[in-house]
This record gives structure tokens, C-alpha cells and sequence, in this order.
């Protein structure tokens, strides 16, 4: 009986060993591509269809998928016309202006026009008010003419070196110590911390005010994107670092409309976070999986809206790691975006209008996804109940993320206005992380704080087509004037369309 028991608890023991061992393998091998392999999350679609079970119900036939355009070579691009010229007028040598046939003189018949870029290094200009002084004979008073305003009272520095150093840092992503390195190139003495000092100054006068008002213009949509990344902060007693969080929130996605991007830095990942920003706001949020909204969802009767691009993600790192039963149900999601792809593609080559897009979007999601989708799920729970399959695998966690988060997956099928996947807010934080690379953290709460807000005016920028120097330049000076009834017109969307 002894021995019996033994062997028992060798086998289970053995058992455990194995699935630890695989599991770790995989993980292996997934740091192994990370490191060394492709970053694309492109499959070939014929290539997963291989690892399909012949007893797996076909999902619906896909539509046709429209023949590729041939494109045609556009040649050179010219300049843009609002690009300053500088004409250049050259001429044939007098001597040169006799036909070598004939020898009579040429006339002038036209002129050929070459144009060719140059670019003019950027430099500082020092600007000197000389303003004149004028006094009374008898010494009862002195006048003098009044100076331009500026930034702050007594600056050193017009707004354009505001502009230009919160452009390069949170647009370009260039650190405090590389511009005070450029700016020591054109002879300017302009150290990190007085550089800082100008950026609160940015955050103060611009930057707060206005993210106020774009958070109540997002909050006056029906349909929001959020999405978090983490970015590592300095404890201000110097008692090392501490991992923050940026909130990423815009806007839906529509044709014609401005894209609005605000981005907020808290300290912790929690409930606090959505809470705060929301209030009282419903609507249909879409996110992720993570269970820091799930409190403001159910408080506000928010809908969830789930994203496929993070499924699919999930399946990919299953199907890299080498489980080939993730690749059918990989396959499957993939449909989903073929689906979607076409109606896209017609939206963005003005084919389709707002209300053309949202019809093909319910007719091709009723006739195909809602198919694809039960497909998926059958799939799904087949694999489920496989004994191979390890929750704590990389395909029993992508299984377990697709049951789990079933309802908000589904969502889209009844709603036309949405998106399949969060990639868009995804994209915004996307430019937090690239910057991150070069920074590396943030120096205390208030530099996270100072710098999301600035990060959301460029985001904002960039997504309205907006030069955010040229605009943080003019509203900086304007800010201080237009009333609080006014400053929705100081958006950068809203500025973008005054010009």
C-alpha cells in the first residue's frame, strides 16, 4: 500500500513537472520571438486554415473579396503650395543666344520652372524692442511706448521657444538634456530646469484649461475608447520608483469629424481612475478586458464593448508558441476582420458616407460575423474541455480571455457605429510608449501629470492635421483674452477649422 502511494504521488508529481515544463517553454519560446522574431501580427489566413478539424462545422462563406486596385504611379509629388518660395532667375549667356544653323538671334518663347527643396537649419533670433522715451520739460511725468506682451511678465523668451521646446519634447519625443545640448549649439545658455520651468508654464496658461473643455466634448459623445499603459515614475523623497499609469481617452472614429485624444496620468491602475474621468457619463465604452472598469460599467449602466484585436493577440502568442489549435480559432478571427476590412477600405476612398457605412456594416455583420462568431465559440469550448489544454498556457489564457469576456465580444454584432477592436486609443498610447524609450520615466507625479496633458494637446493636433507648434504659439498668446464662454475655440480641433 506504501508503494502504491508512492507511485502515486510520483505520478502527480510527474504530472505537475510536465505542465510547468510546457508552460515555461512556451513562455521561452515567446521571449525568444519577441527578441529575435517578426513583430507583425499578420498571418497568412491560408496558412492557418491548414490546422482546421475536418469534424469543425464551416462558418459562413465570406463575401468575394473586391479585385486590388492597380496603382498608378503618381511620379514626383510637387511641394505644397503654402510652402515659401524663393525664385531663382537664370538666364542664357548672351553669347550662347545665336543659332548655331542659321545665326540669327533667339527669341524668348517661355520659361521652364524647376523646383527643389532647401531646408533652413532652425536658429534663435534675438529680438530687441528699442522703445522710445519720452518726458515732460518741467519733470511732472515720463512715457514710454509699451512692450508686446509675453508669456509671463518680465520672460526672457517669446512664445514661439515655449512652443518649440513643448513640440519637441512631447511631439518629438526629444529629453530636457538634448535640447538644452541644441540649444547650446545656436549659443543659447538655456538649462533643463528653466527649460521645465517653461513647460509648467505651457501646462498652466494652455494645457489645463483646455483639457477641461475637451473633456466635457468627449463626455458629450456616445461611444468612447479607453485603453492604460504603464510608465514608471520617480518618487519624489527619493525613495526609488513606482510604476503610474496613462489613461488614454478619444472619441469615435468618424469620417468627416474631428478626432479628439486625451490622455490623463494616475498613480495607481484602479477603479479611481475610469471613476474620476467618467462622472456620471453613460454610453458604450470600449476596452479591454481589464476589471478596472468593471465598477464605473456597473455603477453607470455603461455598455462594454469588447475588442477583437486584443483576442487576437492573445491567439497569435498561443500559435507562436507552437499550439497548433490556436491557429483554427486564430483563423476565425481573422474572418471577422475580413469582414470588416472592404467597408473600410470604401469609407476611406469616399465611396461610402456615414450612413452608406453603418448599412453595409449591419447587412455584412448579420449575414457573415454572427456566423463566424458562433463558429468561433464552438471552437472554443471544444478546446476548453480538451485535458491537453493548460489554463495557464498560452492558449488555455487566450481561450479563457475569449469565454470570459463573451458579451462584450459580441456587442458590435447589435450596434453598426462600432469598431471590432480598441486599436485606435491603442495607437494613441502608442506614441507614449515610442517616446518612452528615449525619457525612460517620468521625474515625479506632477512631471506625469504635466506631461500627459501636453502629450493629449499633441495627440489632438496630430489627429486634426494642426502644426502643434504654430498653434501652441498663437493660443498661448490668445489664452489669456478669450473668455471662459470661449475657450472651446482654443481646441486644437477648433483652431485647426478657424484656419
Amino acid at each position: 500500500a506504501d508503494i502504491e502511494k508512492r507511485l502515486q504521488e510520483l505520478i502527480e508529481r510527474n504530472d505537475a513537472l510536465m505542465r510547468d515544463n510546457k508552460i515555461l517553454r512556451e513562455e521561452n519560446a515567446l521571449l525568444k520571438r519577441g527578441l529575435f522574431g517578426r513583430r507583425s501580427e499578420r498571418m497568412d489566413a491560408g496558412q492557418l486554415g491548414l490546422f482546421a478539424p475536418a469534424e469543425q462545422p464551416a462558418p459562413p462563406a465570406l463575401p468575394p473579396a473586391p479585385a486590388p486596385k492597380r496603382k498608378v504611379g503618381h511620379g514626383r509629388a510637387p511641394f505644397a503650395a503654402n510652402l515659401p518660395r524663393e525664385t531663382i532667375e537664370l538666364d542664357v549667356a548672351e553669347s550662347d543666344r545665336t543659332c548655331e544653323c542659321c545665326g540669327k538671334p533667339m527669341k524668348c518663347i517661355g520659361e521652364e520652372v524647376t523646383e527643389r527643396g532647401h531646408f533652413v537649419p532652425s536658429r534663435v533670433i534675438v529680438k530687441r524692442y528699442v522703445r522710445a522715451k519720452y518726458a515732460c520739460p518741467d519733470g511732472h511725468a515720463v512715457t514710454t511706448a509699451d512692450l508686446p506682451d509675453g508669456v509671463i511678465d518680465g520672460g526672457k523668451y517669446e512664445a514661439s521657444v515655449y512652443a518649440h521646446i513643448a513640440t519637441a519634447k512631447y511631439a518629438d519625443h526629444l529629453p530636457l538634456h538634448r535640447l538644452e545640448g541644441i540649444f547650446k549649439r545656436n549659443g543659447v545658455h538655456l538649462p533643463k530646469q528653466s527649460m521645465w520651468d517653461m513647460l509648467v508654464r505651457v501646462d498652466e496658461l494652455v494645457a489645463q484649461p483646455v483639457l477641461a473643455q475637451m473633456r466635457h466634448e468627449l463626455l458629450q459623445e456616445s461611444v468612447l475608447h479607453a485603453d492604460e499603459t504603464p510608465i514608471t515614475m520617480r518618487l519624489e523623497d527619493g525613495g526609488g520608483t513606482k510604476k503610474g499609469y496613462a489613461f488614454g481617452w478619444r472619441n469615435l472614429h468618424r469620417p468627416g469629424k474631428p478626432s479628439k485624444s486625451l490622455v490623463e496620468f494616475k498613480i495607481s491602475r484602479g477603479r479611481d481612475g475610469p471613476i474620476a474621468f467618467l462622472g456620471d457619463w453613460m454610453g458604450t465604452l470600449i476596452l479591454d478586458g481589464y476589471a478596472g472598469y468593471d465598477e464605473v460599467v456597473r455603477v453607470n449602466s455603461i455598455t462594454r464593448a469588447g475588442c477583437w484585436a486584443h483576442a487576437r493577440r492573445k491567439l497569435k502568442e498561443a500559435v507562436d508558441t507552437g499550439s497548433t489549435s490556436a491557429a483554427h480559432v486564430l483563423d476565425l478571427v481573422q474572418q471577422l476582420f475580413a469582414v470588416e476590412r472592404p467597408i473600410n477600405e470604401r469609407v476611406q476612398s469616399g465611396e461610402l458616407d456615414r450612413e452608406q457605412q453603418l448599412e453595409a456594416r449591419r447587412v455584412a455583420r448579420e449575414k457573415y460575423s454572427a456566423g463566424i462568431l458562433d463558429a468561433i465559440y464552438v471552437e472554443v469550448e471544444r478546446l476548453w474541455d480538451l485535458r491537453s489544454t493548460l489554463p495557464k498556457s498560452k492558449l488555455g489564457k487566450a481561450l479563457g480571455y475569449l469565454q470570459s469576456q463573451r458579451r462584450p465580444l459580441e456587442v458590435f454584432l447589435g450596434d453598426a457605429r462600432l469598431p471590432i477592436h480598441n486599436n485606435d486609443s491603442e495607437r494613441d498610447l502608442r506614441h507614449l510608449a515610442v517616446g518612452r524609450n528615449n525619457w525612460l520615466l517620468f521625474g515625479s507625479q506632477r512631471g506625469g501629470e504635466v506631461a500627459c496633458r501636453l502629450f493629449s494637446l499633441m495627440l489632438s493636433c496630430k489627429q486634426c492635421g494642426a502644426n502643434p507648434e504654430a498653434y501652441l504659439e498663437d493660443v498661448l498668446m490668445k489664452v489669456a483674452t478669450v473668455p471662459a464662454s470661449e475657450i472651446a475655440t482654443l481646441t486644437p480641433w477648433a483652431w485647426n477649422a478657424a484656419r
